[in-house]
Order: structure tokens, then sequence, then C-alpha cells
């Protein structure tokens, strides 16, 4: 890489190593060893204080904290491919709080911090213990050309002393992302830039179906060094003889210690509608290979279905299966009771009681209606049951 190539290079802000104020304390004064046998107190309390001074004196602001930026790779990538940006920052003494970055909005690319965390390191700089912080941000451009990163603006706090803390707001110079379409992408509408891209289908439902019968499709592109918002969408068309009832897509991104997965989950479900055969098309996804610099075309397979003209009969459900179990039990229940019944002689019990009701019925009757009168003592009084209509 070119350091002097625009938007590639390391920048520092401060000075370099050498013009680098430190305080004893900041380069390691050695502590002083318990006084010797010779060493009066009065020395060795002065010694302590002068110790304790020289690690209170400040180290300039200037001299404090430097940073860098650089992008990888800084040329060579296609829109749509995952550019690190490396922010560094180091100190010669140590970070008090975490460090922050403010991203700018830049149209045509797409910044993130997928890391919450740095990776920090140590490093010998002219004899010296340096501290070192590396951020790495992801870009993404989303058209080719030439598109400038505005200064990134990064806040840190690292000590100055040993009781004061200096707290600033330091910029990256800006950069500059470069993407170009290769000859094989020109005719392409979408691609995949990834060093890995994975395409799968899983079908539910019988694809030899009657009219008003279900049938889904679930397609599945997984891709390393992208986000999932960049996978294509997929088209599922309108096949003849078919509704289709597209469901939204599920996007999952995963990044854990640089590196960085997507998967894209795409689910149709089709209703057939009239008899016949239809075919749902299969699909086509592209993927430019970031690392053979080559263009691979994967792709499912097509699903034909075909309609007949009557739904097959449906077996019972459950419940049915249930009631006709309950009613053929209560129905052999009343047999056997009416099997015990007859055994107890309970029918012949059962008529005479019968009769009997019968015949205590027809004879109140007829006292009701009767003569209330002997007819020796009321001749034509009462109208008997042999008197009515006379």
């Amino acid at each position: 890489m070119n350091p002097s190539a625009p938007g590639q290079g390391l920048l520092s802000q401060g000075v370099g190593p050498a013009r680098l104020a430190r305080s004893p304390l900041a380069i390691g004064t050695p502590v002083p060893c318990a006084p010797s046998r010779g060493l009066p107190g009065l020395l060795w309390q002065i010694a302590i204080l002068l110790w304790l001074a020289a690690g209170a004196v400040a180290v300039p602001a200037q001299d404090l904290v430097e940073i860098g930026a650089r992008l990888q790779p800084a040329e060579g990538a296609v829109p749509g491919q995952r550019i690190r940006l490396e922010v560094t920052v180091a100190t010669p003494r140590w970070f008090t709080a975490g460090t922050r970055i403010k991203l700018p909005e830049v149209p045509g690319l797409i910044l993130m911090q997928n890391q919450d965390f740095a990776a920090n390191a140590t490093e010998r700089r002219g004899g010296e213990s340096w501290t070192v912080q590396r951020w790495s941000l992801d870009v993404f451009a989303t058209r080719a050309g030439a598109i400038t990163i505005p200064p990134l603006q990064v806040s840190v706090a690292v000590s100055q002393s040993a009781t004061q803390t200096l707290n600033t707001t330091l910029q990256t110079q800006p950069l500059t992302v470069t993407t170009s379409i290769p000859p094989e992408l020109e005719t392409i509408d979408s691609w995949v830039a990834s060093p890995s891209v994975s395409l799968s289908q899983s079908v539910e439902g019988d694809t030899d179906t009657y009219p008003g019968a279900a049938i889904s499709r679930k397609i599945t592109v997984k891709a390393a060094d992208v986000m999932a918002m960049l996978l294509p969408r997929i088209e599922t068309g309108d096949p003849p003889l078919l509704q289709s009832y597209p469901e939204p897509p599920v996007l999952r991104n995963r990044s854990n210690r640089g590196t960085l997965s997507a998967t894209r989950s795409d689910r149709t479900t089709w209703i057939a509608s009239t008899p016949g055969s239809s075919e749902i098309p299969g699909v086509t996804v592209h993927w430019w290979n970031t690392e053979t610099k080559q263009l691979k075309t994967l792709s499912t397979e097509a699903i034909g279905i075909s309609i007949g003209g009557q739904p097959p009969e449906l077996p019972a459900s459950p419940r049915d299966r249930m009631e006709l179990a309950v009613t053929a039990a209560a129905v052999l229940g009343l047999v056997l009771l009416m099997a015990a019944c007859w055994r107890l002689g309970l029918p012949q019990r059962i008529a005479a009681l019968w009769r009997w009701a019968l015949g205590h019925c027809r004879r109140s009757w007829a006292v009701l209606t009767g003569a209330v009168l002997p007819e020796q003592l009321n001749p034509g009084g009462s109208s008997g049951p042999g008197r009515r209509g006379h």
C-alpha cells in the first residue's frame, strides 16, 4: 500500500517518539528503594518527595496521543464488498476511559461499527512502551466510483500525569474509497461480493395437489463479510394457476471477533386455484468471489405443480374419532342396561304397573263425571254418563 496515495496513508497527530516530552514517571523512573542503613531518615523523605513531584509533571497535550487511519483494501474492490477502515490510537501513557468514534453519513457508503471493542496492544517506539488501540470499522460502497470519507471524530481520555487526565477529540485525515465494476458484472443488476456464499431451498406441501391446497418454499442465502441488507431480494413471480403470498424477509447479521456473516430467508406460499399444470421457477444468485475475482452463479431447481380436480378425502380428525367413540360407548351402555332389565323381569313389572295406573285413572274419571246421588234419591237430577244428551 502506498502511504502517499490519497486516503490510504496513516495520519499522525502529535509528534513522533523523539519529540515527545515525558515526565520521569511516564518513562518509568525507578522507585526509590528502601533506605540503606547509612542513609539518614531525612534524606530518605526528601527523595520520596522529589520522586512524587517528578511524577506530577504533566506531559504536553500535543505530545500525548496520536491517531491514524487507513483502508483495507485500498483499491480493487467492487460495490458491495467489505472494506475495513482501521483507526489506530496510540499513547505513551495509558487510556483512562473508553474511546468513542463518531461516524459521518456519506451518500453512497454504508459505515458501520460492528465491533464493540478495540484490539489492544503495546509497541516499543524509541525504546519506550506505547499503548495502542486498533478499531476496525466496516465500509460498503453502494455505487462505483471515488467517494470521500470526511474526517472521523474520535474522543479519547489518557493520563497526562499521576493526577491529571486529558480528554480530547481527535480527527483522522479524509480517506477516499474507490470501487469499480469489472466487465463480468456490467450486465448484472445485483450480486453478492463475498469470499463465501451459499444458496438453499426447502419446500413444504405436496406438488401433486388440488384446488385450495397450499405449497410453501423457503429460500435462504448465507454469505460472509457482508451485511444482510446487501443480500439480493428474491423475486417470486406469478406462476399460472397459483396465487402467491410472500412473507416479509428475515435478515440476520452476526459479528464475532472480526468475522462478519449474514443470512437472508424469503418464504412464499402459493394457493392452487384451478386444475392444471404449473411451475414455480427457480432462483438465481450471482456471486462475485472477492478472493478469486471470479463470477459464479448459484441457482435452485424449479418446482413442478400438478393440480387435480377434486380434493382427496380427508381422514377423520382426532375430535371426530373421539365423538364417534363416545357415541358408540353410549349405545352399547343402553343396550346392556336394557338386557339387564329384561333378565330381572322389570318389563313385566312395568307393564303391570302401567295397567294398574290406567285402570285407576279410568275409575277416577268415572267418579268425577258420574251422578252425584243415586237415581232412586234424585231421579234425573244429575246427568250421569248414560244421561248426556237427554
